[in-house]
């Protein structure tokens, strides 16, 4: 018989069995919710008012164990078209059940679900569902939802009970497809306002189909494999418009790039011609540089020359300047005696009175 340890006491370990009995074992590396299988010679008291005894014994002497096991934990949603939902405690038992409608009613009549393991109570749910013909159609849905206000309680369930939902519709070879999402505590209680509504459903058709929360009620009495087929149906639509948004999307992506790569070239060859003219203007001014140097090297060189020629030639240009000077001096003579010259042609030239008492000479050796 399977057992939940409830709680440790030093070196002893108080559980509950799913007949709702307390029995005391020594605690063998035990913890708090290990599920583990007991034999019944160890219950502290047989029957039903053995177990009321035992419970109250209990409540007095350790109240906050059983408080906690009374206390639901989380929340899991069952639909198909008939709607369940299963209350579960800290330590993964179910502690309550609810028909969301009458065909659910018909399902959880007759099995015996309390303090069962969530996963044992969700398969028998299943199982049920399965006798009462809902799968025979084939191609239905279950859906499961979670609900914790820890948030990864939530998640942590419905992976696990749904891993397990999907290996028993494969064993049983059931044409379904298994849904499991967290449900959020907001959905739990906008569920709870309309009648026939479980918290998974409701999420499906507000958050996925897109359905105004006000008109949920509208689809109470549609099974959730319609539900999923409009689902289905919205996604497609949605991932028919996303492609193309894609496409349109990579379009532009190729058009972009292409005018980047274009752009890419032509900036390119303008560097390279921007280089090319660089390159070439250092050139020229290297080349304007080498011209200036040897031009002043020149015109140095040539006035070194000129200087020194300017040395040389200076006597001859004394020597000049004296003969210039003498040359002048002459003309300036030559000058004053022209000048001379002509006075004297000027004034008038008297003639001597002959002298008649001179006697004229004779030559010699003649007489006169």
């Amino acid at each position: 018989m399977k057992a939940t340890v409830m709680e440790i006491t030093g070196k002893h370990a108080v559980l509950l069995t799913k007949d709702g009995t307390f029995i005391k074992m020594k605690c063998r590396n035990l913890k708090i919710g290990d599920v583990v299988s007991v034999k019944e010679t160890k219950k502290f008291k047989t029957g039903k008012l053995g177990a009321v005894v035992a419970a109250a014994s209990f409540a007095l002497l350790m109240g906050g164990g059983v408080y906690s096991y009374a206390t639901p934990a989380y929340y899991v949603s069952l639909d198909v078209n008939p709607g369940v939902i299963l209350e579960v405690n800290m330590y993964d038992r179910v502690i309550g059940t609810e028909a969301v409608n009458e065909d659910a009613e018909a399902v959880i009549e007759g099995l015996d679900l309390e303090n069962t393991d969530i996963t044992d109570a969700v398969s028998l749910t299943v199982d049920r569902i399965d006798e009462l013909g809902y799968f025979d159609e084939g191609g239905g849905e279950i859906l499961i939802g979670t609900t914790s206000e820890n948030e990864e309680t939530a998640e942590e369930a419905a992976e696990e009970i749904g891993t397990i939902i999907e290996e028993e519709v494969i064993e049983n070879e059931i044409d379904v497809e298994v849904t499991a999402k967290v449900v959020g505590y907001e959905m739990v209680q906008a569920a709870k306002a309309i009648e026939g509504m479980t918290p998974g459903k409701y999420n499906i058709i507000v958050n996925h189909l897109g359905i105004a929360p006000e008109n949920a009620q509208d689809y109470v009495g549609t099974s959730v494999k319609d539900i999923m087929k409009e689902v289905k149906a919205l996604r497609a639509q949605n991932n028919e418009e996303a492609d193309d948004a894609e496409d349109e999307t990579e379009t532009d992506l190729e058009t972009e790039t292409d005018t980047l790569l274009e752009t890419a070239a032509e900036t390119e060859v303008e560097v390279e011609i921007e280089e090319e003219n660089e390159t070439e203007k250092a050139k020229e001014k290297k080349i304007k540089e080498k011209n200036v140097s040897e031009n002043n090297g020149k015109s140095e060189k040539k006035n070194s020359l000129k200087d020194a020629d300017s040395e040389e030639i200076a006597p001859e240009e004394d020597t000049a300047d004296q003969a210039e000077v003498k040359e002048k001096e002459i003309k300036d003579s030559q000058s004053e005696a022209q000048k001379e010259k002509s006075e004297k042609k000027q004034k008038p030239v008297k003639s001597a009175a002959p002298d008649i008492s001179a006697k004229p000479e004779t030559p010699a050796g003649k007489r006169p």
